[in-house]
């Protein structure tokens, strides 16, 4: 929920930057900053950035998973030493028996 006290122009923001930073410590939420009424920025406490890149990168890691099941159960997988082997002739590498 957005509480206009997250809610800011860029005018005020220039004038009470200090206060506004302090704001987003204090309370972690996201502060929105609006121009001409549109809104045209948000910023975020550094942690507030960390912990939402974290969950961005969880996502993504469970989303690679998923995928890789699906590949496994629609039976899109090969052997591991095979795949090795294919790589190696690809890449015209030797591999040690």
């Amino acid at each position: 929920m957005i509480r206009t006290t997250d809610i800011t122009t860029f005018s005020d923001l220039r004038q009470n930057m200090r206060e506004r930073l302090d704001g987003l410590k204090a309370t972690g939420r996201p502060l929105f900053v609006t121009s001409n009424g549109e809104p045209d920025a948000v910023v975020l406490s550094p942690e507030a950035f960390d912990e939402l890149m974290e969950k961005a990168e969880l996502a993504e890691n469970l989303a690679a998973i998923d995928r890789g099941v699906k590949d496994v159960q629609a039976g899109r997988v090969r052997d591991f030493r095979e795949g090795i082997r294919s790589l190696a002739d690809k890449h015209g590498l030797k591999l040690d028996p």
